[in-house]
């Protein structure tokens, strides 16, 4: 009996594979169009019966493993969690996304912040009180989109000058949060009647509570400790988002 075998964890960070970083280490065109960086939040398991290829063409239309993944909307302060089968999904080793040294020399000359983000603990150590981070955050922060401006001359003919310009692109970026409270999570469908996996999800969640300032109100919501880490990926700025921002642009 063989035993499906996932390629993510949990709290493994992961990207839809359309991800425009995958592919270069700037992004370009319409920066809303660029999807989140998630983390994994439950692996679903199917059983052998699941219909995976269409009865009339033969062709593949779906998977037997999906993942839970969740990130941070910042345009509504919220969490959201998307359902995704495996094969749309990549790992973060390969996003090109690193802090700007030089930026004449972007693909040369700047520090690869995506091993570091990987070497992060699987999960946070809960602390009453103590400030946690999603692990999404640094990466969020430090996405970089180019654009380039052309000028003519009016009183040259054929006189043009481009300008390019580096910006980092903050969507999905999270606030700190505070830890205020934990439970261990009881499951009784972890597993099929014949003993193969169904789902594996986090054994203890944290309850993390941060300033909305949609509805001008505290929000409160339990997540698994793996989607968090204890290391600020900050330690040097301690700002908003917001500053953080307008501290980044003018580097």
């Amino acid at each position: 009996m063989s035993t499906l075998q996932s390629r993510f964890d949990l709290g493994e960070l992961v990207v839809f594979k359309t991800h425009p970083l995958l592919f270069s280490y700037e992004i370009r065109g319409d920066g809303k169009y660029v999807p989140p960086i998630m983390i994994v939040k439950e692996v679903l398991f199917e059983n052998k019966q699941k219909k995976t290829h269409d009865d009339i063409t033969g062709l593949q239309v779906a998977e037997r493993i999906k993942y839970i993944c969740i990130y941070f909307d910042d345009n509504k302060s919220e969490f959201i969690e998307s359902h995704i089968y495996e094969g749309s999904l990549e790992g973060i080793k390969d996003l090109k996304i690193g802090r700007i040294d030089d930026p004449d020399k972007l693909n040369k000359n700047s520090v690869n912040l995506v091993d570091e983000v990987i070497n992060y603990d699987v999960a946070a150590k809960y602390s009453y009180n103590n400030l946690i981070y999603f692990k999404t955050k640094k990466l969020e922060l430090l996405k970089k989109r180019a654009s380039i401006k052309i000028s003519e001359d009016s009183k040259k003919s054929g006189s043009r000058k481009e300008v390019r310009s580096i910006q980092y692109v903050v969507n999905y970026a999270t606030p700190d949060f505070v830890a205020c409270g934990i439970k261990n999570e009881n499951y009784t469908d972890l597993f099929f009647n014949d003993g193969q996996v169904k789902r594996i999800a986090s054994k203890q969640l944290v309850k993390v509570k941060w300033f909305n300032p949609i509805q001008q109100k505290f929000s409160e919501e339990y997540l698994p400790l793996e989607c968090f880490t204890n290391k600020n990926p900050f330690p040097q700025i301690s700002a908003p988002i917001a500053d953080i921002a307008d501290d980044l642009n003018e580097k």
